[in-house]
């Protein structure tokens, strides 16, 4: 499952950054439920913190740019 997770990875990460790039607030917020609900089960704990870390920011209506940047960054590690 996680080799699963991994392989797909890269689509996680290109949906994050396309939503970043086009400032869509609700998309990133998408994104990082759906990072923070799976990630776990699919041995990515780190991830899944990462993710659920934006989801607060976003409930809390704070900047999420470092914390999406941060979880991009661990997709595309996983990719690698």
């Amino acid at each position: 499952m996680a080799a699963r997770f991994a392989a797909r990875a890269g689509e996680h990460e290109a949906a994050l950054q396309a939503a970043i790039d086009a400032d869509n607030r609700e998309a990133i917020a998408s994104q990082a439920h759906r990072l923070a609900g799976i990630a776990g089960m699919f041995g990515q704990p780190q991830i899944g913190e990462a993710a659920a870390e934006l989801e607060d920011i976003f409930e809390a209506n704070g900047d999420y740019l470092a914390a999406a940047e941060r979880l991009s960054a661990l997709l595309r590690d996983l990719q690698n």
